[in-house]
Protein backbone atom coordinates (compact mmCIF):
# COMPACT_ATOMS: atom_id res chain seq x y z
CA UNK A 1 0.00 0.00 0.00
CA UNK A 2 3.00 2.31 0.42
CA UNK A 3 3.89 2.19 -2.93
CA UNK A 4 0.01 3.80 -3.65
CA UNK A 5 0.73 6.18 -1.38
CA UNK A 6 4.32 6.82 -2.61
CA UNK A 7 2.58 7.85 -6.14
CA UNK A 8 -0.46 9.96 -4.85
CA UNK A 9 1.86 12.28 -2.92
CA UNK A 10 4.91 12.39 -5.52
CA UNK A 11 1.63 13.17 -8.26
CA UNK A 12 0.24 16.10 -6.24
CA UNK A 13 3.99 17.47 -4.64
CA UNK A 14 3.88 21.39 -5.47
CA UNK A 15 1.29 21.52 -7.84
CA UNK A 16 1.13 25.20 -8.65
CA UNK A 17 -3.40 25.55 -8.86
CA UNK A 18 -5.19 28.41 -8.55
CA UNK A 19 -4.98 29.13 -5.27
CA UNK A 20 -1.63 28.41 -4.67
CA UNK A 21 0.90 25.22 -4.27
CA UNK A 22 -0.12 22.28 -2.30
CA UNK A 23 1.43 22.52 1.22
CA UNK A 24 2.55 18.43 1.06
CA UNK A 25 5.33 17.29 3.42
CA UNK A 26 8.17 16.03 1.22
CA UNK A 27 8.59 12.14 0.74
CA UNK A 28 12.09 11.92 2.18
CA UNK A 29 10.45 13.14 5.72
CA UNK A 30 7.46 11.31 4.78
CA UNK A 31 8.84 7.79 6.08
CA UNK A 32 9.38 9.23 9.34
CA UNK A 33 5.62 10.58 9.82
CA UNK A 34 2.25 8.76 9.68
CA UNK A 35 1.83 7.87 5.64
CA UNK A 36 -2.00 7.62 6.52
CA UNK A 37 -2.25 10.83 8.11
CA UNK A 38 0.49 12.73 5.18
CA UNK A 39 -2.47 11.19 2.53
CA UNK A 40 -5.13 12.42 4.05
CA UNK A 41 -3.50 16.25 4.65
CA UNK A 42 -3.00 15.98 0.44
CA UNK A 43 -6.04 14.51 -0.48
CA UNK A 44 -7.75 17.37 1.11
CA UNK A 45 -5.58 20.66 -0.03
CA UNK A 46 -6.04 18.86 -3.40
CA UNK A 47 -9.61 19.20 -3.06
CA UNK A 48 -10.09 22.07 -1.87
CA UNK A 49 -7.39 23.18 -4.73
CA UNK A 50 -9.83 21.89 -7.66
CA UNK A 51 -12.64 23.35 -5.86
CA UNK A 52 -11.19 26.87 -6.65
CA UNK A 53 -9.43 25.35 -9.85
CA UNK A 54 -13.12 24.29 -11.32
CA UNK A 55 -14.78 27.65 -10.36
CA UNK A 56 -11.47 29.62 -12.14
CA UNK A 57 -12.42 27.63 -15.49
CA UNK A 58 -15.65 28.61 -14.89
CA UNK A 59 -15.25 32.05 -14.96
CA UNK A 60 -12.54 31.68 -17.25
CA UNK A 61 -14.39 29.71 -19.94
CA UNK A 62 -17.78 32.46 -19.66
CA UNK A 63 -15.18 35.40 -20.24
CA UNK A 64 -13.87 33.56 -23.47
CA UNK A 65 -16.99 32.76 -24.79
CA UNK A 66 -17.47 36.85 -24.82
CA UNK A 67 -14.24 37.16 -26.88
CA UNK A 68 -14.07 36.93 -30.79
CA UNK A 69 -11.78 38.37 -33.70
CA UNK A 70 -8.06 38.20 -34.14
CA UNK A 71 -5.20 39.65 -32.14
CA UNK A 72 -5.67 38.04 -28.95
CA UNK A 73 -2.37 36.93 -27.30
CA UNK A 74 -2.61 33.48 -27.14
CA UNK A 75 0.46 32.90 -24.33
CA UNK A 76 -1.30 32.37 -21.49
CA UNK A 77 -4.22 30.26 -23.00
CA UNK A 78 -1.42 28.11 -24.42
CA UNK A 79 0.25 27.49 -21.10
CA UNK A 80 -2.97 26.68 -19.49
CA UNK A 81 -3.69 23.92 -21.71
CA UNK A 82 -0.05 22.77 -20.90
CA UNK A 83 -0.83 23.06 -17.22
CA UNK A 84 -4.26 21.58 -17.46
CA UNK A 85 -2.90 18.23 -19.02
CA UNK A 86 -0.75 17.88 -16.71
CA UNK A 87 -3.43 18.08 -14.08
CA UNK A 88 -5.38 15.48 -16.53
CA UNK A 89 -2.17 12.87 -16.16
CA UNK A 90 -2.40 13.52 -12.09
CA UNK A 91 -6.22 12.85 -12.43
CA UNK A 92 -5.24 9.56 -14.27
CA UNK A 93 -2.07 8.38 -11.85
CA UNK A 94 -4.32 9.27 -8.55
CA UNK A 95 -7.54 7.27 -10.35
CA UNK A 96 -4.90 3.97 -11.30
CA UNK A 97 -3.26 4.93 -7.11
CA UNK A 98 -6.68 4.40 -5.92
CA UNK A 99 -7.75 1.50 -8.13
CA UNK A 100 -4.85 -0.43 -6.48
CA UNK A 101 -5.69 0.76 -3.20
CA UNK A 102 -8.77 -0.76 -3.12
CA UNK A 103 -7.79 -4.17 -5.01
CA UNK A 104 -5.07 -4.21 -2.10
CA UNK A 105 -7.62 -4.07 0.48
CA UNK A 106 -9.34 -6.73 -0.72
CA UNK A 107 -6.63 -8.81 -1.91
CA UNK A 108 -5.36 -8.56 1.73
CA UNK A 109 -8.48 -10.56 3.23
CA UNK A 110 -7.35 -13.70 1.07
CA UNK A 111 -4.48 -15.99 2.23
CA UNK A 112 -1.33 -16.55 0.45
CA UNK A 113 -1.69 -19.68 -1.72
CA UNK A 114 -5.52 -19.72 -1.09
CA UNK A 115 -7.70 -20.54 -4.53
CA UNK A 116 -9.57 -16.73 -3.34
CA UNK A 117 -5.80 -15.43 -4.27
CA UNK A 118 -5.99 -16.61 -7.47
CA UNK A 119 -9.54 -15.71 -8.29
CA UNK A 120 -8.60 -12.17 -7.37
CA UNK A 121 -5.87 -12.16 -9.70
CA UNK A 122 -7.88 -13.92 -12.52
CA UNK A 123 -10.74 -11.31 -12.15
CA UNK A 124 -7.85 -8.09 -11.65
CA UNK A 125 -9.78 -6.58 -14.42
CA UNK A 126 -13.21 -6.99 -13.56
CA UNK A 127 -12.39 -5.95 -10.54
CA UNK A 128 -10.98 -2.88 -11.78
CA UNK A 129 -13.82 -2.35 -13.70
CA UNK A 130 -16.68 -2.99 -10.81
CA UNK A 131 -14.14 -0.36 -8.94
CA UNK A 132 -14.16 2.33 -11.33
CA UNK A 133 -18.34 1.59 -12.27
CA UNK A 134 -19.18 2.19 -7.93
CA UNK A 135 -16.97 5.32 -8.13
CA UNK A 136 -17.97 6.98 -11.16
CA UNK A 137 -22.04 6.43 -9.79
CA UNK A 138 -21.83 6.09 -6.23
CA UNK A 139 -23.96 8.94 -4.04
CA UNK A 140 -22.70 8.40 -0.69
CA UNK A 141 -18.60 8.54 -0.64
CA UNK A 142 -18.24 7.11 2.47
CA UNK A 143 -19.87 3.76 1.62
CA UNK A 144 -17.65 3.12 -1.32
CA UNK A 145 -15.82 -0.26 -0.30
CA UNK A 146 -18.86 -1.30 1.06
CA UNK A 147 -20.78 -0.91 -2.34
CA UNK A 148 -17.81 -1.95 -4.09
CA UNK A 149 -17.75 -5.54 -1.94
CA UNK A 150 -22.00 -5.50 -2.27
CA UNK A 151 -21.10 -5.12 -6.47
CA UNK A 152 -18.04 -8.05 -6.08
CA UNK A 153 -20.49 -10.07 -3.97
CA UNK A 154 -23.71 -10.04 -6.53
CA UNK A 155 -21.76 -10.54 -9.77
CA UNK A 156 -19.43 -13.27 -7.92
CA UNK A 157 -23.61 -15.13 -7.48
CA UNK A 158 -24.81 -14.58 -10.77
CA UNK A 159 -24.57 -17.46 -13.32
CA UNK A 160 -23.95 -14.69 -16.19
CA UNK A 161 -21.98 -12.81 -13.31
CA UNK A 162 -18.59 -11.48 -14.48
CA UNK A 163 -16.82 -12.77 -11.02
CA UNK A 164 -18.55 -15.92 -11.27
CA UNK A 165 -16.60 -18.84 -10.44
CA UNK A 166 -17.19 -20.82 -13.38
CA UNK A 167 -15.58 -18.64 -15.64
CA UNK A 168 -12.60 -19.43 -13.66
CA UNK A 169 -13.26 -23.01 -14.12
CA UNK A 170 -13.71 -23.09 -17.76
CA UNK A 171 -10.67 -20.74 -18.81
CA UNK A 172 -8.91 -23.96 -16.44
CA UNK A 173 -10.54 -26.94 -18.54
CA UNK A 174 -9.73 -25.29 -21.57
CA UNK A 175 -5.87 -25.40 -20.98
CA UNK A 176 -6.29 -28.89 -19.58
CA UNK A 177 -5.25 -32.07 -21.50
CA UNK A 178 -6.69 -35.67 -20.26
CA UNK A 179 -3.35 -36.74 -21.24
CA UNK A 180 -2.35 -39.49 -22.33
CA UNK A 181 -6.05 -40.55 -23.11
CA UNK A 182 -7.43 -37.18 -24.68
CA UNK A 183 -7.65 -37.78 -28.71
CA UNK A 184 -5.94 -34.45 -29.22
CA UNK A 185 -2.70 -36.11 -27.05
CA UNK A 186 -2.25 -38.33 -30.06
CA UNK A 187 0.07 -40.58 -28.39
CA UNK A 188 0.59 -44.58 -28.85
CA UNK A 189 -1.15 -44.61 -25.13
CA UNK A 190 -4.20 -43.07 -26.63
CA UNK A 191 -4.08 -45.72 -29.74
CA UNK A 192 -3.85 -48.73 -27.44
CA UNK A 193 -6.43 -47.09 -24.61
CA UNK A 194 -9.14 -46.87 -27.38
CA UNK A 195 -8.02 -50.80 -28.49
CA UNK A 196 -8.53 -51.96 -25.57
CA UNK A 197 -11.62 -50.24 -24.28
CA UNK A 198 -13.47 -52.60 -27.58
CA UNK A 199 -11.60 -55.85 -26.61
CA UNK A 200 -11.61 -55.65 -22.80
CA UNK A 201 -14.75 -55.74 -21.38
CA UNK A 202 -13.53 -55.60 -18.06
CA UNK A 203 -10.77 -52.55 -18.70
CA UNK A 204 -13.73 -50.87 -20.06
CA UNK A 205 -15.77 -51.15 -17.13
CA UNK A 206 -13.23 -50.40 -14.91
CA UNK A 207 -12.01 -47.19 -17.18
CA UNK A 208 -15.94 -46.08 -17.02
CA UNK A 209 -15.92 -46.57 -13.23
CA UNK A 210 -12.98 -44.30 -12.74
CA UNK A 211 -13.55 -41.99 -15.12
CA UNK A 212 -17.12 -41.30 -12.94
CA UNK A 213 -15.35 -41.26 -9.47
CA UNK A 214 -13.30 -39.09 -11.20
CA UNK A 215 -16.03 -36.47 -12.37
CA UNK A 216 -17.56 -37.20 -9.25
CA UNK A 217 -14.65 -36.19 -7.12
CA UNK A 218 -14.19 -33.09 -9.60
CA UNK A 219 -17.87 -31.75 -9.25
CA UNK A 220 -17.25 -32.18 -5.55
CA UNK A 221 -14.46 -30.00 -5.64
CA UNK A 222 -15.44 -27.47 -8.12
CA UNK A 223 -18.77 -27.03 -6.01
CA UNK A 224 -16.54 -26.74 -2.49
CA UNK A 225 -14.51 -24.15 -4.37
CA UNK A 226 -17.41 -22.13 -5.64
CA UNK A 227 -19.01 -21.80 -2.25
CA UNK A 228 -15.48 -20.28 -0.72
CA UNK A 229 -15.53 -18.04 -3.28
CA UNK A 230 -19.21 -16.62 -2.78
CA UNK A 231 -18.38 -16.98 0.94
CA UNK A 232 -15.32 -15.16 0.51
CA UNK A 233 -16.63 -12.43 -0.40
CA UNK A 234 -19.59 -12.30 2.68
CA UNK A 235 -16.40 -12.33 5.06
CA UNK A 236 -15.38 -9.56 3.12
CA UNK A 237 -18.73 -7.54 3.78
CA UNK A 238 -18.75 -8.07 7.13
CA UNK A 239 -15.39 -6.97 7.81
CA UNK A 240 -16.32 -3.91 5.73
CA UNK A 241 -17.03 -0.68 8.11
CA UNK A 242 -20.94 -0.55 7.77
CA UNK A 243 -21.40 -4.04 5.63
CA UNK A 244 -24.50 -5.70 5.67
CA UNK A 245 -24.95 -9.13 8.06
CA UNK A 246 -25.72 -11.32 5.35
CA UNK A 247 -27.86 -14.35 6.22
CA UNK A 248 -25.27 -17.30 4.42
CA UNK A 249 -26.90 -20.95 4.68
CA UNK A 250 -23.55 -22.24 3.74
CA UNK A 251 -22.03 -21.47 7.16
CA UNK A 252 -24.26 -23.00 8.53
CA UNK A 253 -25.12 -26.89 10.15
CA UNK A 254 -28.68 -26.70 9.06
CA UNK A 255 -28.78 -28.89 6.09
CA UNK A 256 -32.34 -27.87 5.77
CA UNK A 257 -31.87 -24.04 5.65
CA UNK A 258 -31.94 -22.22 1.93
CA UNK A 259 -33.05 -19.11 1.35
CA UNK A 260 -36.62 -18.63 -0.63
CA UNK A 261 -36.49 -15.23 -3.27
CA UNK A 262 -36.97 -11.84 -1.72
CA UNK A 263 -40.33 -9.78 -3.41
CA UNK A 264 -39.37 -6.45 -4.91
CA UNK A 265 -40.73 -4.33 -2.28
CA UNK A 266 -40.03 -4.38 1.71
CA UNK A 267 -41.93 -2.55 4.23
CA UNK A 268 -41.32 -1.05 7.55
CA UNK A 269 -43.27 1.12 10.13
CA UNK A 270 -40.93 3.24 12.82
CA UNK A 271 -41.71 6.23 14.95
CA UNK A 272 -39.41 7.53 18.50
CA UNK A 273 -40.84 4.75 20.49
CA UNK A 274 -39.30 1.40 17.97
CA UNK A 275 -37.12 -0.66 19.79
CA UNK A 276 -34.26 -0.51 16.83
CA UNK A 277 -33.12 2.18 15.23
CA UNK A 278 -35.01 3.73 12.08
CA UNK A 279 -34.07 6.63 10.35
CA UNK A 280 -33.47 7.98 6.77
CA UNK A 281 -30.10 6.24 6.30
CA UNK A 282 -29.93 3.34 8.01
CA UNK A 283 -32.09 0.75 10.01
CA UNK A 284 -30.10 -0.93 13.00
CA UNK A 285 -31.04 -3.93 15.47
CA UNK A 286 -30.76 -3.21 19.21
CA UNK A 287 -27.48 -5.28 19.80
CA UNK A 288 -26.10 -3.51 16.14
CA UNK A 289 -26.43 -0.59 18.73
CA UNK A 290 -24.80 -1.80 21.72
CA UNK A 291 -22.29 -4.56 20.81
CA UNK A 292 -21.16 -3.83 17.26
CA UNK A 293 -19.20 -6.63 16.74
CA UNK A 294 -20.92 -9.51 17.93
CA UNK A 295 -23.93 -8.08 15.73
CA UNK A 296 -22.00 -8.93 12.44
CA UNK A 297 -22.35 -12.72 13.28
CA UNK A 298 -24.84 -14.28 11.29
CA UNK A 299 -27.74 -16.30 13.51
CA UNK A 300 -27.28 -19.26 11.16
CA UNK A 301 -23.25 -19.79 11.70
CA UNK A 302 -24.44 -19.33 15.40
CA UNK A 303 -24.98 -22.39 18.23
CA UNK A 304 -28.43 -23.77 17.70
CA UNK A 305 -29.50 -22.74 21.04
CA UNK A 306 -28.55 -18.91 21.05
CA UNK A 307 -29.85 -18.40 17.43
CA UNK A 308 -33.15 -20.34 18.35
CA UNK A 309 -33.65 -18.27 21.56
CA UNK A 310 -33.23 -15.00 19.58
CA UNK A 311 -35.62 -15.82 16.93
CA UNK A 312 -38.19 -16.98 19.10
CA UNK A 313 -37.41 -13.66 21.59
CA UNK A 314 -37.70 -11.15 18.47
CA UNK A 315 -40.87 -12.83 16.84
CA UNK A 316 -42.49 -12.37 20.06
CA UNK A 317 -41.13 -9.30 21.60
CA UNK A 318 -43.86 -6.27 22.42
CA UNK A 319 -44.00 -3.95 19.91
CA UNK A 320 -43.09 -0.93 22.36
CA UNK A 321 -40.03 -0.88 24.25
CA UNK A 322 -36.16 -1.10 24.04
CA UNK A 323 -35.77 -5.20 23.18
CA UNK A 324 -33.64 -7.44 24.54
CA UNK A 325 -29.82 -6.01 23.99
CA UNK A 326 -29.18 -9.68 22.40
CA UNK A 327 -31.23 -9.05 19.66
CA UNK A 328 -29.78 -8.45 16.15
CA UNK A 329 -33.03 -8.60 14.35
CA UNK A 330 -34.94 -6.16 12.66
CA UNK A 331 -38.51 -6.93 10.52
CA UNK A 332 -40.11 -6.48 7.13
CA UNK A 333 -43.25 -7.52 5.82
CA UNK A 334 -43.71 -7.68 1.58
CA UNK A 335 -47.47 -6.87 2.60
CA UNK A 336 -47.47 -2.79 2.15
CA UNK A 337 -51.82 -3.58 3.56
CA UNK A 338 -50.34 -4.61 6.55
CA UNK A 339 -47.71 -2.14 7.42
CA UNK A 340 -49.94 0.85 6.81
CA UNK A 341 -52.74 -0.48 9.30
CA UNK A 342 -49.63 -1.33 12.00
CA UNK A 343 -48.95 2.48 11.43
CA UNK A 344 -52.42 3.36 11.75
CA UNK A 345 -53.03 0.82 14.82
CA UNK A 346 -49.45 2.74 16.55
CA UNK A 347 -50.17 6.21 15.86
CA UNK A 348 -53.70 5.09 18.02
CA UNK A 349 -51.94 3.32 20.89
CA UNK A 350 -49.28 6.17 20.97
CA UNK A 351 -51.97 8.87 20.47
CA UNK A 352 -49.28 10.69 18.35
CA UNK A 353 -49.54 12.97 15.17
CA UNK A 354 -49.98 10.88 12.19
CA UNK A 355 -46.89 12.65 10.60
CA UNK A 356 -45.03 10.71 13.31
CA UNK A 357 -45.44 7.36 12.41
CA UNK A 358 -43.58 6.48 9.10
CA UNK A 359 -42.87 3.75 6.80
CA UNK A 360 -39.66 3.17 5.57
CA UNK A 361 -39.91 1.46 1.54
CA UNK A 362 -37.14 -0.58 0.41
CA UNK A 363 -36.10 -1.91 -3.41
CA UNK A 364 -34.81 -5.28 -2.20
CA UNK A 365 -33.16 -5.87 -5.78
CA UNK A 366 -30.64 -2.64 -4.27
CA UNK A 367 -29.43 -4.99 -1.46
CA UNK A 368 -26.86 -8.31 -1.75
CA UNK A 369 -28.28 -11.49 -1.79
CA UNK A 370 -28.74 -13.20 1.94
CA UNK A 371 -29.47 -9.14 3.24
CA UNK A 372 -33.35 -10.35 4.24
CA UNK A 373 -34.41 -13.74 5.28
CA UNK A 374 -38.13 -14.80 5.10
CA UNK A 375 -39.05 -15.90 8.71
CA UNK A 376 -40.40 -19.33 7.39
CA UNK A 377 -37.13 -20.01 6.25
CA UNK A 378 -35.78 -19.78 9.63
CA UNK A 379 -38.74 -21.35 11.56
CA UNK A 380 -38.47 -24.54 9.38
CA UNK A 381 -34.90 -24.31 10.12
CA UNK A 382 -34.85 -24.55 13.87
CA UNK A 383 -38.69 -26.44 13.54
CA UNK A 384 -37.21 -29.50 15.14
CA UNK A 385 -34.95 -28.07 17.92
CA UNK A 386 -38.38 -26.08 18.90
CA UNK A 387 -40.11 -29.37 19.82
CA UNK A 388 -38.12 -29.67 23.25
CA UNK A 389 -39.95 -26.38 24.65
CA UNK A 390 -43.61 -26.65 25.18
CA UNK A 391 -43.59 -22.77 24.54
CA UNK A 392 -42.11 -22.53 21.49
CA UNK A 393 -43.30 -25.36 20.00
CA UNK A 394 -46.88 -24.01 20.20
CA UNK A 395 -45.20 -20.53 18.60
CA UNK A 396 -43.57 -22.40 15.77
CA UNK A 397 -46.54 -24.65 15.29
CA UNK A 398 -49.22 -21.07 15.17
CA UNK A 399 -46.66 -19.22 12.62
CA UNK A 400 -46.01 -22.24 10.44
CA UNK A 401 -49.55 -23.42 10.14
CA UNK A 402 -52.10 -20.06 10.40
CA UNK A 403 -51.93 -19.09 6.55
CA UNK A 404 -54.09 -16.45 7.36
CA UNK A 405 -51.85 -14.54 10.11
CA UNK A 406 -49.08 -14.68 7.55
CA UNK A 407 -48.04 -11.19 6.70
CA UNK A 408 -45.21 -11.76 4.36
CA UNK A 409 -42.28 -11.15 7.28
CA UNK A 410 -38.42 -11.12 6.44
CA UNK A 411 -35.85 -10.60 8.72
CA UNK A 412 -32.23 -8.76 8.42
CA UNK A 413 -29.57 -8.49 10.33
CA UNK A 414 -27.20 -5.89 11.84
CA UNK A 415 -27.32 -2.80 10.13
CA UNK A 416 -28.72 -2.23 6.92
CA UNK A 417 -27.87 1.16 5.32
CA UNK A 418 -30.55 2.11 2.45
CA UNK A 419 -29.26 5.87 1.91
CA UNK A 420 -30.76 6.02 -1.33
CA UNK A 421 -32.61 3.17 -1.79
CA UNK A 422 -35.54 3.52 -0.19
CA UNK A 423 -37.96 6.62 -0.06
CA UNK A 424 -39.21 7.26 3.50
CA UNK A 425 -42.88 8.70 4.05
CA UNK A 426 -45.26 9.29 7.17
CA UNK A 427 -48.76 8.34 7.84
CA UNK A 428 -49.67 11.97 7.31
CA UNK A 429 -48.36 11.94 3.79
CA UNK A 430 -50.10 9.10 2.49
CA UNK A 431 -53.13 10.51 3.68
CA UNK A 432 -53.03 13.87 2.06
CA UNK A 433 -51.97 12.46 -0.90
CA UNK A 434 -55.16 10.43 -1.15
CA UNK A 435 -54.93 6.87 0.45
CA UNK A 436 -58.30 7.46 2.20
CA UNK A 437 -59.76 8.56 -1.54
CA UNK A 438 -58.48 4.91 -2.69
CA UNK A 439 -59.16 3.05 0.94
CA UNK A 440 -61.44 5.11 2.86
CA UNK A 441 -61.33 1.89 5.55
CA UNK A 442 -58.10 2.55 6.64
CA UNK A 443 -59.69 6.29 8.32
CA UNK A 444 -62.42 3.76 10.42
CA UNK A 445 -62.21 5.44 13.58
CA UNK A 446 -63.70 2.06 15.49
CA UNK A 447 -61.43 -0.44 13.29
CA UNK A 448 -57.70 1.83 14.78
CA UNK A 449 -57.65 -0.39 17.56
CA UNK A 450 -56.91 -3.34 15.35
CA UNK A 451 -53.94 -4.54 13.87
CA UNK A 452 -53.25 -8.35 12.73
CA UNK A 453 -57.37 -9.02 13.18
CA UNK A 454 -58.28 -6.20 11.45
CA UNK A 455 -55.56 -7.29 8.19
CA UNK A 456 -57.57 -10.66 8.20
CA UNK A 457 -60.90 -8.75 7.97
CA UNK A 458 -60.07 -5.99 5.03
CA UNK A 459 -58.35 -9.20 3.15
CA UNK A 460 -61.72 -11.09 3.29
CA UNK A 461 -63.66 -8.17 2.58
CA UNK A 462 -61.34 -7.33 -0.50
CA UNK A 463 -61.01 -10.81 -1.14
CA UNK A 464 -64.43 -11.07 -4.07
CA UNK A 465 -62.93 -10.13 -7.65
CA UNK A 466 -64.22 -6.82 -8.77
CA UNK A 467 -63.64 -4.32 -11.72
CA UNK A 468 -61.30 -1.36 -11.10
CA UNK A 469 -62.53 2.47 -11.66
CA UNK A 470 -60.59 5.40 -13.65
CA UNK A 471 -60.73 7.35 -10.63
CA UNK A 472 -59.16 3.99 -8.16
CA UNK A 473 -55.94 4.43 -10.85
CA UNK A 474 -55.62 8.21 -10.61
CA UNK A 475 -55.75 7.66 -6.89
CA UNK A 476 -53.33 4.82 -6.40
CA UNK A 477 -50.63 6.60 -8.81
CA UNK A 478 -51.11 9.84 -6.67
CA UNK A 479 -50.31 8.40 -3.21
CA UNK A 480 -47.11 6.06 -5.39
CA UNK A 481 -45.81 9.72 -6.92
CA UNK A 482 -46.51 12.12 -4.26
CA UNK A 483 -45.07 9.48 -1.51
CA UNK A 484 -42.38 6.85 -3.09
CA UNK A 485 -40.51 9.19 -5.16
CA UNK A 486 -37.74 7.03 -5.60
CA UNK A 487 -39.83 4.14 -7.53
CA UNK A 488 -41.67 4.09 -10.33
CA UNK A 489 -45.06 5.51 -9.46
CA UNK A 490 -47.26 2.52 -11.73
CA UNK A 491 -45.59 -0.19 -9.96
CA UNK A 492 -46.11 0.97 -6.86
CA UNK A 493 -49.72 1.84 -7.75
CA UNK A 494 -50.14 -1.87 -9.08
CA UNK A 495 -49.09 -2.50 -5.32
CA UNK A 496 -51.62 -0.55 -3.71
CA UNK A 497 -54.21 -1.54 -6.13
CA UNK A 498 -53.91 -5.13 -5.83
CA UNK A 499 -55.16 -4.49 -1.86
CA UNK A 500 -57.97 -6.01 -3.72
CA UNK A 501 -58.47 -8.71 -5.90
CA UNK A 502 -58.91 -7.10 -9.15
CA UNK A 503 -60.19 -8.26 -12.74
CA UNK A 504 -57.31 -7.98 -15.00
CA UNK A 505 -57.24 -7.82 -18.62
CA UNK A 506 -57.10 -11.09 -20.65
CA UNK A 507 -52.87 -11.27 -20.89
CA UNK A 508 -52.11 -11.41 -25.19
CA UNK A 509 -48.58 -12.75 -25.93
CA UNK A 510 -49.18 -10.47 -29.77
CA UNK A 511 -49.07 -6.71 -27.78
CA UNK A 512 -45.74 -4.55 -29.09
CA UNK A 513 -45.86 -2.81 -25.78
CA UNK A 514 -42.69 -3.39 -23.46
CA UNK A 515 -43.51 -4.59 -20.68
CA UNK A 516 -44.29 -1.75 -17.94
CA UNK A 517 -43.25 -3.62 -14.95
CA UNK A 518 -40.55 -5.22 -13.39
CA UNK A 519 -39.35 -8.83 -15.10
CA UNK A 520 -39.11 -11.21 -12.55
CA UNK A 521 -37.96 -14.46 -14.61
CA UNK A 522 -36.00 -15.79 -11.96
CA UNK A 523 -37.22 -14.65 -8.66
CA UNK A 524 -40.72 -16.37 -9.88
CA UNK A 525 -39.54 -20.04 -9.93
CA UNK A 526 -40.30 -19.92 -6.07
CA UNK A 527 -43.76 -20.82 -4.67
CA UNK A 528 -45.69 -17.16 -4.98
CA UNK A 529 -46.83 -18.16 -1.29
CA UNK A 530 -42.98 -17.70 -0.16
CA UNK A 531 -43.18 -13.84 -1.11
CA UNK A 532 -46.23 -13.41 1.68
CA UNK A 533 -50.17 -13.03 1.53
CA UNK A 534 -52.75 -13.01 -0.98
CA UNK A 535 -52.29 -9.50 -2.10
CA UNK A 536 -48.47 -9.85 -2.38
CA UNK A 537 -48.77 -13.31 -4.34
CA UNK A 538 -51.66 -11.17 -7.00
CA UNK A 539 -48.89 -8.61 -7.14
CA UNK A 540 -46.31 -10.98 -7.97
CA UNK A 541 -48.15 -13.36 -10.34
CA UNK A 542 -48.44 -10.33 -12.72
CA UNK A 543 -45.06 -9.74 -12.92
CA UNK A 544 -44.44 -13.33 -13.50
CA UNK A 545 -46.84 -13.14 -16.27
CA UNK A 546 -45.73 -10.27 -17.93
CA UNK A 547 -42.50 -11.53 -17.79
CA UNK A 548 -43.44 -14.49 -19.19
CA UNK A 549 -45.60 -13.23 -22.45
CA UNK A 550 -42.93 -10.75 -22.68
CA UNK A 551 -39.92 -13.07 -22.12
CA UNK A 552 -38.16 -12.27 -25.08
CA UNK A 553 -38.03 -8.13 -24.73
CA UNK A 554 -34.88 -6.82 -23.29
CA UNK A 555 -35.87 -3.12 -23.17
CA UNK A 556 -38.39 -3.84 -20.65
CA UNK A 557 -36.77 -2.29 -17.64
CA UNK A 558 -34.63 0.61 -19.14
CA UNK A 559 -37.83 1.45 -21.26
CA UNK A 560 -39.95 1.35 -18.01
CA UNK A 561 -37.32 3.66 -16.36
CA UNK A 562 -37.72 6.57 -18.57
CA UNK A 563 -42.00 6.13 -18.54
CA UNK A 564 -42.96 9.49 -17.44
CA UNK A 565 -46.23 9.61 -14.91
CA UNK A 566 -48.67 10.84 -17.55
CA UNK A 567 -48.12 7.07 -18.85
CA UNK A 568 -48.98 5.79 -15.92
CA UNK A 569 -53.13 5.27 -16.16
CA UNK A 570 -52.30 3.63 -19.68
CA UNK A 571 -50.24 1.20 -18.27
CA UNK A 572 -52.46 0.81 -15.25
CA UNK A 573 -55.56 0.29 -18.15
CA UNK A 574 -53.63 -2.40 -19.84
CA UNK A 575 -53.11 -4.69 -16.89
CA UNK A 576 -56.69 -3.61 -14.94
CA UNK A 577 -59.84 -4.32 -16.48
CA UNK A 578 -61.39 -0.50 -16.28
CA UNK A 579 -64.62 -1.61 -18.00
Amino acid sequence: MAEEIDRVLASIQGLSLANGTTDLPSLRSRRAANPKQNLVGATKALILATEATTSHAQRLLSAADKISGPGHDFTHLVSLRRRAKALADITVTFGDAFDCYILSQIKSLAGPGTTAEKLLSHFDAHLRGITQDVVSSTTDEGSVLREILERCYSESLQRSGTLNFDNYADSLDETCLESPYDPDFESEEYYEHENRLEVDEAYANAFRYNRRLKAERKEQEHKKKKENWIGFWVKALQRCHNGPTLFYPPASHLSQCHLTDVPRYLFRTFDQASSVRSNEDVVASVESISDESNSRVDILSKPTEVSIRMLHGHLTKLCFGGGDKSDNLMSWSSSLLFVIQYAVWRCHHRRCGEDEVKICAIDTRKFPRGQFARDMTLLRAYRQTAKHDEGMNEFFDFRLNREDYDNGEFLSQGQVHHKGQSSIVSLDQLIKAGLHDLYPEFKEESEKSSWTNRVRSLRSRWSAEQLTTKLDIQAALSVAGVCFKTFEAPDIAMLLLLFKNRQLRPTTTTTTRPPPFHSVTEKCQGVLKDYGPEEVQRYMKILETTAFTDRDNKAGDSVRKLLSFAQGPQLLEDVFDCS
